[in-house]
């Protein structure tokens, strides 16, 4: 008799963490040497855009706008060096996107050997954003100075050659 009333009891609580345990797997698990990290689409990151749980990385260079509700512009190049700009808690939730993945490639790698354990990366970047119907803000950078107060004069100002964007 206990066993109907017990299973009545806990159907909330169950019902309840099946909507966390999907937002949790949203995405593609990414496996590569330096750890795992969570590949998502641009229609996945819109959707998880209006509950924000998550620190929203642009490390693209040269500045070219960026996705509403970015938290920072960390050039990917100084991923290391700004560390302490990103959240102090090694399970926070960060996505990081550029403008195609390579630049991003490199912050995530980056960003597993330093501990970050919860990294989401978005698939294809400003260009599958973009591509996939949604817009771009631009808080006025430029290619050498960030609109962001904390950012480094320089942070923006050189690019590797050849760009690991693919951009000339």
């Amino acid at each position: 008799m206990r066993s109907p009333i017990l299973i009545a009891a806990m159907l909330p609580v169950l019902l309840l963490m099946v909507p966390a345990a999907a937002v949790a797997e949203r995405g593609t698990q990414v496996r590569i040497e330096e750890g795992a990290y969570r590949s998502i689409s641009a229609a996945e990151l819109s959707e998880m855009l209006p509950s924000k749980d998550f620190f929203l990385v642009n490390v693209h260079v040269p500045y070219a706008g960026e996705i509403p509700g970015t938290d920072a512009l960390i050039s990917y190049l100084d991923t290391e060096t700004r560390i302490g700009d990103y959240p102090h808690d090694k399970d926070s939730k960060i996505v990081i996107y550029c403008m195609t993945n390579r630049m991003a490639d490199i912050a995530v790698r980056n960003l597993l050997k330093d501990g970050f354990r919860n990294i989401f990366m978005l698939d294809g970047g400003i260009t599958a954003w973009k591509a996939a119907g949604f817009k771009l803000v631009n808080r006025g950078g430029t290619p050498t100075t960030a609109p962001y107060p904390n950012a480094s004069e320089n942070s923006f100002a050189t690019v590797p050659e050849p760009c690991p964007c693919g951009l000339k």
